[in-house]
């Protein structure tokens, strides 16, 4: 029986902007960028584990690069989170409620929710693309569940794998589920290494076991699974292992009992921390940087080409058409841009390109594509107050001066507005009391990439967590947690002036997100999840600042 809502607290807080409580005015604007060479680097490397003196990167442990004559460490990245976060599809948010072996879907409009009964603890989802539909993994009773909200209630089919598994990704048409072994956890019931290819088409035209799941053997350790689309439509499924990859044929996989396996080049099969895959979104672009050997690999789904560079790269990432890419080279200062697939053919055409005046580590490229190619570099291990912007494939480079040290940088779909994250500095030298108030603070920078224009938002002891832009561009939300003063809110950010307002939240964020569709509702919307036994979300309109918030539901779809 489909469960009562009867439980359900619904709170509603209808918050104008002028009634939201502001933290501080804008904090003063950081200088107009310089362009060329704005001279050397800003500051001393930070100690990070560094070794007083090297040489070479050979001096240095594995993963490290000898820069300015010190040992440094990786760069660091956000790590994904163990718990699976809301998700969000055409109209919906289907959130995950383990303890009450459920799925929750939530109409963002309406606030109406909808307990979906799923295998049990269920421990993964994934949106079908385009669609308001889901898939949700149970390794408990090794069960698959495909969510279609398209009418209501929702219809759920539920498919036995046989195996448990602890990841699921979807094909981009929608046609194919892939379940593979958790990397980082012992696999269950005989997984090692063996992957399940859920055909969800024949799984939602009712047909039975046997013409719905394919189990096929991937190696040992599987870390990575990408789809290819070719004119839209699921051609291959690209399963990463420790040292090999699986190629499954989508076009017949039943044909194929033994699947096609590529082994890794030498330097990236050492460990599943040799390398790092990077893909376009139709995966007809898969690159591997190597974490210990100066190369990237390109797989074109039947072998490797190798890229010899000139030190072992920090970062790796692709344009969004897959015309090129770009690494970074910390030691030597520069970034190495490759035109595909033409340099991998003949590599005499790789350019380096010097970052002058700037620490080069990470690059962030715009998610789609524009007029002009563009990548952010920053650093998060060394001591570099910057940002500097590099475009494609003249190599002008352009330097912003920051007040604070960067932890991470995000970009909108349109490549127009940068958010980046900063780090405290808790041994601040600034002779400037309020410098080093500026040093020790949490807070984030909002740049207006064609102007340069760039605003600085100090939040105290509160950490800027998370953020999600709008899927009209035009503002960005970004939450603020404080566990230590319980002070807990979300920053509407305007786009078009980077001033911000702060609305409160009850309860610590945990995930945010935008909406894929631009309707009247969700245009300027994002949601936010926060932490509450009986979980809470909230819905934020980031232009009005009016929030909405639903507490509740897992305590409602344990009812019967």
């Amino acid at each position: 029986m489909r469960r009562a809502l009867s439980w359900m607290t619904v709170s509603l807080l209808m918050l104008g902007a002028a009634g939201c409580a502001s933290m501080g005015a804008p904090e003063g604007d950081a200088p107009p960028p310089s362009t060329g060479n704005p001279g050397a680097p800003g500051g001393d490397p930070g100690n990070g584990g560094a070794s007083p003196v090297c040489g070479t990167a050979a001096d240095c442990p594995t993963g490290y690069t000898c820069t300015q004559s010190a040992c440094m460490p990786p760069e660091t990245e956000q790590s994904a989170s163990a718990e699976r976060p809301p998700l969000a599809s055409k109209g919906y948010v289907y959130v995950l409620s383990p303890a009450a072996n459920s799925l929750t879907r939530i109409d963002p409009r309406t606030l109406m929710l909808e307990a979906i009964p799923v295998g049990a603890t269920p421990l993964d989802v994934a949106v079908v693309p385009g669609e308001d539909a889901a898939v949700t993994l149970s390794s408990v009773d090794a069960s698959l569940s495909v969510v279609d909200s398209n009418t209501l209630p929702s219809h759920v089919r539920r498919v036995s794998l046989g195996r448990r598994y602890g990841r699921v990704s979807v094909s981009g048409d929608g046609a194919y589920a892939l379940v593979w072994p958790d990397p980082s956890a012992a696999p269950g019931s005989g997984a090692e290494g063996v992957v399940a290819l859920v055909d969800l088409r024949a799984v939602r035209r009712g047909e039975p076991l046997e013409k719905t799941v394919l189990e096929r053997a991937a190696g040992f350790r599987v870390t990575d699974v990408v789809f290819r689309l070719e004119g839209g439509v699921a051609t291959r499924a690209y399963v990463f292992a420790k040292s090999t990859v699986t190629v499954l044929d989508l076009s017949n996989p039943r044909q194929q009992p033994l699947p096609v396996r590529v082994s890794l080049p030498e330097a990236m099969a050492q460990d599943v921390a040799s390398r790092e895959v990077v893909a376009t979104a139709d995966g007809q672009r898969v690159l591997l940087r190597s974490t210990t050997a100066a190369m990237l690999a390109s797989f074109d789904g039947t072998g490797f080409r190798t890229v010899a560079l000139p030190e072992v790269a920090t970062d790796v990432d692709l344009l969004p058409d897959g015309s090129g890419a770009v690494a970074a080279l910390r030691s030597a200062g520069q970034l190495a841009f490759l035109e595909l697939p033409g340099d991998f053919e003949d590599p005499s055409g790789l350019q380096l390109l010097a970052v002058p005046g700037a620490s080069v580590g990470q690059v962030v490229l715009p998610p789609q594509s524009g007029a002009t190619p563009y990548a952010l570099v920053y650093t998060t291990v060394l001591n570099d107050e910057s940002l500097t912007r590099v475009d494609f494939p003249s190599g002008t480079v352009t330097r912003y001066p920051l007040e604070k040290r960067v932890e991470r940088v995000a970009l909108s779909a349109d490549g127009r507005t940068a958010l980046i994250v900063h780090k405290p500095e808790p041994g601040s030298t600034a002779s400037d009391p309020y410098e080093r108030a500026v040093d020790l603070d949490r807070g984030y920078s909002v740049l207006d990439v064609p102007s340069g224009y760039l605003q600085l938002r100090r939040t105290g002891k509160l950490d800027p967590a998370q953020l999600a832009f709008s899927s009209s561009g035009g503002f960005v939300g970004v939450t603020l947690r404080g566990d230590t003063e319980r002070r807990y809110a979300v920053d509407a950010v305007d786009l078009s002036t980077l001033v911000s307002r702060s609305i409160s939240l009850a309860s610590p964020p945990v995930f945010a997100g935008g909406f894929a569709g631009a309707s009247e509702q969700t245009l300027h919307r994002i949601y936010v999840s926060q932490l509450h036994p009986a979980g809470r979300i909230s819905f934020v309109d980031l232009d009005d600042s009016q929030i909405r918030t639903v507490t509740g539901f897992t305590l409602n779809s344990r009812i019967d």
